[in-house]
């Protein structure tokens, strides 16, 4: 029985790792892309001011100011995501743990009736 408990603890702990990893991957890329947009467009700002392109300036910086609204907003999701992830993580191992403890107490019982 202990050997199935380690079999289901290992599956369990190997999909959530695996689930973490596929959904971790994708949100850092996100905002990786958000980072670099972010930098291109300042840079294009700076060209603009230096030719003295001040209406394309103020748009480059509308612009900017869209794409940080959104850059925040994937990550404080990710965070979100994240922390729910963990506390899964939380609770699958409790459960993991009371299953162990569970079957401690009846191989306990049990040498007792012998």
């Amino acid at each position: 029985m202990k050997l199935h408990l380690c079999l289901a603890s290992l599956t369990v702990g190997l999909l959530v790792s695996m689930q973490a990893n596929a959904q971790s991957e994708p949100s850092k890329k996100t905002e990786a892309d958000c980072y670099a947009r972010q930098s291109a467009l300042e840079k294009d700002m700076r060209d603009a001011r230096s030719r003295g392109q001040m209406l394309r300036r103020r748009q480059l910086q509308e612009s900017l100011d869209a794409l940080r609204a959104r850059c925040d907003e994937i990550a404080s999701k990710d965070t979100h995501e994240a922390r729910v992830m963990r506390q899964k993580n939380v609770i699958m191992q409790l459960q993991l743990d009371l299953a162990n403890a569970e079957e401690e107490l009846r191989r306990i019982v049990s040498e007792k009736k012998k």
